[in-house]
């Protein structure tokens, strides 16, 4: 409790005398929520090392080899911290004292390799303040339905015209974000300004792939753990529709959730899923 206070105290008068202070003493903290991500969760990490002045990972209740992959990296990177998390809503408190303060918070989950070389870029462009006005960052991704790493390529579907998920955050335009189901979904969210809500920066839209530096390979469509055996990957809400219908033991919604999943009418397949398909060269990313 008393390390929490004074860890809140910390962040608050910084704020308060933040006019004191240089631009570059603006922090990037990485929050990783991860479970069963073995297959790619080392090499999530180590590219966005260098990005972060603090990475948090929480790990909810891993049962392959995640939580001995990322304990092992943060006895190399002095900037990890690993705990565990029993609910994904743990995730989301962990940065709730970082509202109001001279913070970027970057989500990242156990599918999303961002571009090392290109983080540079961007850390240096946000240290700078050139989106010091911005609340929040969308950069550009590639959906993978299948990842050569041997050969350097990938296959899948850009955003745009899908839709980005990057999550970088300007903790310095809010006043609080509390009551999230997991870290940067939903809850309520207070801006200092209510006009910051508006102040978003679509990169995906001003830089197409190849010449973009904020850009993410989402392996969305390909197993990221070594227990799944090809199984597709459902996000926290519809694990919670499911637990939802077992508990009324409504085997009819269940089998139109696998059947809109089978067809390609599930949310993930919609807007992850469009345009032309294409193949790219990954080798900045490995």
């Amino acid at each position: 409790m008393l390390v929490n206070f004074r860890q809140k105290l910390y962040y608050r008068l910084l704020w308060e005398n933040k006019a004191k202070y240089h631009m570059a003493t603006s922090k990037i903290v990485g929050i990783v929520l991860i479970k069963n991500e073995d297959l790619h969760v080392e090499r999530v990490i180590r590219n966005i090392a260098g990005f972060c002045d603090r990475i948090i990972i929480a790990d909810n209740q891993s049962e392959d080899h995640t939580f001995e992959i990322v304990n092992n990296l943060a006895k190399e990177f002095t900037n990890i911290d690993v705990t565990q998390v029993h609910h994904p809503r743990e995730s989301h408190k962990i940065i709730e004292h970082c509202a109001g303060t001279d913070t970027w918070i970057f989500a990242v989950d156990g599918d999303e390799i961002y571009d090392p070389n290109g983080l540079v870029k961007m850390r240096s462009k946000i240290l700078n303040g050139e989106f010091a006005n911005t609340w929040a960052i969308f950069g550009n991704v590639l959906n993978c339905i299948e990842l050569n790493f041997k050969n350097c390529t990938t296959k899948g579907y850009l955003a745009p015209p899908c839709r980005s998920m990057t999550k970088l955050y300007n903790f310095s335009l809010i006043e609080s974000w509390t009551g999230c189901p997991e870290r940067l979904h939903g809850g309520e969210l207070i801006f200092k300004n209510k006009e910051s809500h508006e102040l978003r920066r679509y990169l995906h839209t001003e830089y197409d792939w190849d010449d973009a530096y904020f850009r993410c390979i989402h392996t969305v469509f390909i197993p990221r753990s070594s227990l799944e055996k090809n199984k597709r990957r459902r996000n926290p809400f519809e694990m919670e529709q499911i637990q939802n219908i077992h508990k009324q033991n409504f085997s009819l919604g269940y089998f139109k959730l696998i059947l809109k999943s089978f067809l390609g009418l599930d949310w993930k397949n919609q807007k992850y899923r469009r345009g032309k398909l294409v193949e790219k060269d990954i080798s900045a990313f490995l």
